[in-house]
């Protein structure tokens, strides 16, 4: 997934407090991670962005949320 699919099918949703995205991981301020992670995607100097650390964490969190899909609602 690019980094724009991944901005048009995550931003401007509304989440649950908490979102548990693997068994050792749980967003609990989904706002900020989501801001942090593509900042990080952004500043990403090599060619392979499905490497970069805030990309696999935006994929997970993407399938996540897929999962609960009547909890995540466009606002």
């Amino acid at each position: 997934m690019s980094i724009d699919e991944l901005k048009e099918a995550l931003l401007d949703k509304t989440y649950p407090e908490s979102v548990k995205i693997s068994s050792d991981q749980v967003v609990i301020d989904v706002p900020k991670f989501l801001e942090i992670q593509f900042l990080e995607c952004e500043l990403w100097k090599k060619k392979d962005i499905t490497k970069c650390p805030g990309h696999l964490r935006l994929v997970k969190f993407y399938e996540a949320t897929k999962a609960e899909a009547p909890s995540a609602t466009q606002d």
